[in-house]
């Protein structure tokens, strides 16, 4: 139904896409699998109308397409789930769900009523629990996922749906309703194009996969056969990488103290330590609230009693410019809208932090670029080599987005405690994940207080079915069957 050859693209001079090839059969879930700053992404948009490739050639049902706007893309029957979220923060799920579509009127005024049956019959499937009349402002990111979901997924005729990392921010039983839909949307011949840096997951929901590596295409085949050390072989050209467990170490004095802080419903409270040289994981469900005491914790969100504090200090409520001068820093969970200017270049970015180490005069607000250069060239080397991130690409050019916002706060030393949320988008196996792991170890071992938060506990969790259900996998695949035989996992 679909087939890509030999697409290129360049971003200033950097090579995005190197000739990938990728051919997509109708009533098929086909993997595109990469390490971050693959191509997967840039491949995407320019099946969207996004972006225009340099080179290569497109070809739908045989023929070649160009496709010049998304407007083209959705004539065509192309649906997209892209990994960056674009809702309208003052409008709610049904409104967002209906950006860009025709509006179904009574009279002539919109029919309200008719928008939200149409959202709520999509959502039946996927999420029953979504509200639907909360602004996406107010949505967890768990939620604003599921609302780009629906948008995609709505009552329009498809031919071809792309998901790029679908599940990241989605709770256990909303990634599997999710998989539900997507195995009814081959049924009925869609094809779906799927991205996901889970390999298990992958395994579990897909025919086929593509893999990419510095743009180019490095592997295809069918997915049964093919085993998780193949997959990662092709993305990153070794083998698989684990950070492993640590040595123990002897923390020092406590130096993040929350105490009494009000937090859920029923009175509730969140009392933690986190000292010297410790990384502190901080658990929970998707909507658990993770995010929300992050926020609490760093100043971002408002608190009603409790104490934080820093050092020996206390804290107040609001007070982000305390932290930072006490050293502290905050990697937050939605990386593009809160930890980076996509707009500016990585140097820019990387300083940000910091300005005062930057400035031509220390009496005037005006930066030196000769002291921005060298200070994001030390910062790049010392934290991660010489293979870093190119200091004057923009941002949001580049595919190692979750190292970059990884950095950027723990450049400030001392920093005696640092609040993370960092691989929602990272790599599963190899490169970036393993990069912040080594990271967040190393600022750990010199004397900083870290609280971590992630959610790929559940994932691992998940990914060790017992043998005799893997064995009942297995034959059902070998029978013809599709990922996983619901029976087998009742």
């Amino acid at each position: 139904m679909l087939e890509i050859r030999g697409l290129e693209k360049r971003f200033s001079g950097a090579r995005a896409l190197a000739g990938a090839d990728l051919s997509v059969a109708a009533g098929s879930v086909h993997g595109l699998l990469g390490e971050n700053g693959a191509g997967k992404s840039t491949l995407i948009k320019a099946l969207s109308g996004l972006v225009r490739p340099d080179a290569g050639e497109i070809r739908v049902d045989g023929q070649p397409t160009s496709i010049g706007s998304v407007r083209q893309a959705e004539a065509l029957g192309f649906r997209f789930i892209h990994q960056e979220l674009s809702l309208v923060p003052q409008f709610d799920a049904v409104e967002n769900a209906f950006v860009g579509r025709a509006y179904p009127r009574r009279g002539p005024f919109i029919d309200r009523t008719a928008m939200r049956k149409a959202v709520a019959e999509t959502a039946a499937a996927i999420a029953p629990d979504l509200p639907l009349d909360i602004p996406a402002g107010r949505l967890t990111t768990g939620q604003k996922q599921l609302v780009e979901i629906i948008r995609a997924l709505m009552n329009e005729p498809a031919r071809l749906v792309v998901m790029d990392e679908p599940t990241a921010s989605l709770s256990e039983g909303e990634a599997r309703r999710l998989h539900r839909a997507v195995r009814t949307l081959a049924a009925r011949g869609v094809a779906v194009i799927y991205i996901s840096h889970r390999l298990d997951e992958v395994a579990e929901i897909c025919d086929r996969f593509t893999v990419l590596r510095n743009g180019a295409t490095a592997g295809t085949g069918a997915m049964q056969g093919t085993t998780r050390a193949d997959l990662v072989r092709m993305m990153s050209g070794h083998e698989e990488i684990t950070s492993g467990r640590p040595a123990p170490v002897a923390v020092g004095k406590p130096v993040l103290q929350v105490r009494d802080l009000p937090f859920g419903r029923n009175g509730s409270t969140v009392s933690l330590d986190v000292a010297e040289g410790e990384i502190k994981g901080l658990y929970g469900l998707i909507g658990a609230g993770r995010s929300s005491l992050m926020k609490m914790i760093w100043g971002s969100r408002a608190t009603e009693g409790g104490t934080i504090s820093l050092d020996g200090q206390t804290l107040r409520s609001g007070d982000i410019q305390s932290r930072i001068r006490l050293g502290g820093a905050y990697v937050p969970q939605d990386r593009r809208h809160e930890g980076l200017m996509t707009g500016r270049s990585t140097a820019e970015n990387l300083a940000i932090s910091d300005l005062s180490r930057v400035r031509a005069n220390p009496a005037l607000p005006l930066t030196s670029a000769g002291r921005l250069a060298s200070r994001a060239e030390d910062i790049r080397q010392q934290l991660l080599g010489e293979d870093g991130f190119a200091l004057g690409d923009a941002a949001d050019a580049l595919g190692r987005q979750p190292a970059e916002t990884a950095v950027r706060p723990l450049v400030r030393r001392p920093y005696p405690a640092a609040c993370s949320r960092t691989s929602r988008h990272a790599a599963s196996m190899s490169g970036a994940k393993a990069e912040i792991h080594a990271i967040v170890r190393r600022i750990a071992a010199e004397g900083a207080a870290v609280l971590m938060t992630t959610s790929d506990m559940g994932r691992t969790a998940r990914a060790r079915p017992s043998r005799y259900r893997l064995r009942q996998w297995r034959d059902h695949r070998a029978a013809g069957g599709r990922g996983h035989d619901p029976a087998a996992h009742h």
